[in-house]
C-alpha cells in the first residue's frame, strides 16, 4: 500500500527556484516535499546567470582595453582566449552547485522523494511508492528556449542562449536573431571580443521598455559596431557548402546575409510537461497555447497548483524568487500572495545597463507628469567616462512613483533603490534628502527629487515661515 503523505507544499522540480523555495519554505516552518525531475539539471536558470554574467564581464574588460584613451590611457587591441573565457565562466557557474544536494535538503527537513511523478488526479500526485496530496502545488518546471518555424532553420546547427556558452571558438560573423534582452546582452558581448554580429530584432525590439531609453542603446551600440537591422525581418535559412545564408525583408525589399552562426534569443517558452500535468486539466492562455492561463499571484485554474518561474512565463531570476517569497507569505498567512509588477525592475544587462520599472510609455493619468535627468551631470558617471545616459521618472502631483526608467551608469542600482522606495510607499519628496556617498551614481535620484520640489508650488503659510524668520 503506497505511503501518503500531506505536506503544506510539495515543490515540482529541484532546479534553482525550486531547491530555493523548499528551503525557504522549510524555513518559515512549512513541510515540504520536493519532487525533482529527470531534466532538473540542464539549463538551470540562476547556473545561466551566472556562466552570462562571467561571459559579459570577460567582454566588458575587453571594451575597456580598447576605449582606454578616454581615460588617459593607450588603447590596446584585446586577443581573447575563448576557451579560457569559457572554462572561467564554466567554473563560476559550477562552484554553486554543490549546495543543494539531495543530502543537504534532507539534513534540512525537506522531503525529496524519488522516482517517476505523474498526477493521478486534480488534487493528487505519485511519486515512486508515495501519493502526494499537500495544501498547495508549486510548479518550478522551468523554460526551454523558444525556437521559431523558419524555413531552414532545422537543417543548420544554431545555437541558443543556453547552447552558445558552450561554444569554445571565436566566431567571425554571428548572426543574433531576436529582441529580447538576452538577444541584445550576448550580441554586445560577441561583438567586443572580436566577432562581427548583426542583430535582428525579429518579434519586437526590446518590447515593454520606453522607446527612448531603447533609442540611446541602440546608438551606443552602434558606435560600438554592432549592426543592428531593426527594419528587417528573418524570412529563411539557406545552408551552403560555406556558411549559412540569411534571407531577410526590409519593408518591401529582399535582402541577404552570409554569416558563420547563428543564435536564436527570441524569448523561452514554459517547459510543461503534459504527460505530468493533463489528469490535472489545467486551462491554457487563449493567445498563447504553450502557456498555462495564469492569476496574477500565479495561481493556475486549479487552485492547489502555482506556477512560478519559467513556468509561468517570466524568465528573470530575481522576479521568480520574488514569486517563491510571495507564495510562502501566502501559505503562511502573512499576506495575499500578489505580485506588483511595477515594483520589479526588468533590465537590459548590455553597457550602459537599461533598467526599467513599469510602464513608462504609458498614457499619463492627470496630475502624472515626467521628470527627467541628463547623466552627462552625474560626476560618478563622468569620471568613469560614460557622462550619458538619462533618467526618467513618472510621478503624481503628491510625488507618488508610478514608473521609472534609466539607462547609463548606476541604472541598476538606480532601479533597485527605487523599487524600494514604491515598495514601502516612499514618495519622491523623500528621496530629496538622500545620504548618498559622493561621488554617486545614484545620485540622479536626488536630482529628481530636487526637481520635483522646486515644481510644486508653496502652501501660503510655507511662503509666510521665511519671511518671519527674517522679521
Amino acid at each position: 500500500m503506497a505511503d501518503l503523505a500531506k505536506p503544506d507544499l510539495c515543490v515540482i522540480g529541484a532546479g534553482a527556484l525550486g531547491t530555493a523555495l523548499a528551503i525557504k519554505a522549510h524555513q518559515a516552518g512549512l513541510a515540504v516535499v520536493l519532487v525533482p525531475r529527470p531534466r532538473d539539471e540542464a539549463n538551470d536558470p540562476t547556473a545561466g546567470s551566472l556562466r552570462r554574467a562571467a561571459f559579459v564581464a570577460s567582454a566588458e574588460r575587453a571594451q575597456m582595453l580598447r576605449a582606454a584613451s578616454e581615460l588617459g590611457l593607450s588603447n590596446a587591441e584585446p586577443k581573447p582566449n575563448f576557451r579560457t573565457i569559457g572554462e572561467r565562466a564554466d567554473a563560476i557557474a559550477e562552484a554553486v552547485a554543490p549546495r543543494d544536494t539531495d543530502e543537504r535538503l534532507t539534513a534540512l527537513g525537506i522531503t525529496v522523494l524519488s522516482g517517476e511523478a505523474s498526477f493521478t488526479d486534480r488534487q493528487t500526485m505519485r511519486c515512486g511508492e508515495t501519493s502526494i496530496r499537500p495544501r498547495q502545488f508549486a510548479l518550478t518546471t522551468g523554460s526551454q528556449p523558444l525556437v521559431p518555424a523558419l524555413p531552414g532553420l532545422d537543417e543548420v546547427k544554431f545555437f541558443t542562449p543556453d547552447s552558445i556558452g558552450d561554444n569554445l571558438r571565436k566566431l567571425s560573423h554571428l548572426v543574433v536573431i531576436g529582441g529580447t534582452p538576452l538577444a541584445f546582452e550576448l550580441a554586445q558581448a560577441y561583438r567586443r571580443l572580436g566577432s562581427m554580429v548583426t542583430l535582428v530584432p525579429q518579434g519586437g525590439l526590446l518590447p515593454g521598455f520606453d522607446p527612448e531609453l531603447v533609442a540611446i542603446l541602440l546608438r551606443d551600440l552602434r558606435a560600438e559596431g554592432l549592426v543592428i537591422l531593426d527594419d528587417a525581418e528573418v524570412t529563411a535559412i539557406n545552408k551552403r557548402s560555406q556558411g549559412t545564408g540569411i534571407a531577410l525583408k526590409r519593408g518591401e525589399a529582399e535582402d541577404s546575409l552570409d554569416v558563420s552562426h547563428i543564435l536564436v534569443a527570441m524569448g523561452r517558452t514554459p517547459d510543461l510537461d503534459a504527460a505530468l500535468l493533463d489528469p490535472t486539466k489545467l486551462r491554457r492562455h487563449r493567445s498563447h497555447a504553450d502557456r498555462l492561463l495564469l492569476g496574477p499571484d500565479g495561481q493556475t485554474s486549479n487552485p492547489r497548483i502555482t506556477a512560478l518561474g519559467g513556468a509561468a512565463g517570466e524568465d528573470e531570476v530575481h522576479v521568480g524568487l520574488k514569486q517563491a517569497s510571495l507564495l510562502i507569505d501566502r501559505l503562511s498567512g502573512r499576506g495575499h500572495g500578489r505580485l506588483d509588477e511595477n515594483t520589479l525592475p526588468r533590465l537590459v544587462q548590455t553597457r550602459p545597463m537599461l533598467a526599467q520599472l513599469g510602464p513608462l510609455d504609458a498614457t499619463l493619468r492627470p496630475g502624472q507628469s515626467v521628470l527627467r535627468s541628463n547623466l552627462a551631470e552625474n560626476e560618478t558617471a563622468r569620471a568613469q567616462g560614460a557622462a550619458h545616459g538619462v533618467a526618467k521618472l513618472v510621478v503624481d502631483a503628491k510625488g507618488s512613483i508610478a514608473a521609472a526608467g534609466s539607462i547609463g551608469q548606476g541604472a541598476g542600482e538606480t532601479a533597485g533603490l527605487l523599487a524600494m522606495a514604491m515598495t514601502a510607499g516612499l514618495r519622491l519628496g523623500d528621496l530629496a534628502n538622500l545620504a548618498l556617498p559622493q561621488p554617486s551614481a545614484a545620485a540622479a535620484l536626488v536630482d529628481l527629487a530636487e526637481q520635483f520640489a522646486g515644481q510644486q508650488a508653496k502652501a501660503g503659510w510655507a511662503q509666510k515661515i521665511p519671511l518671519l524668520g527674517r522679521r
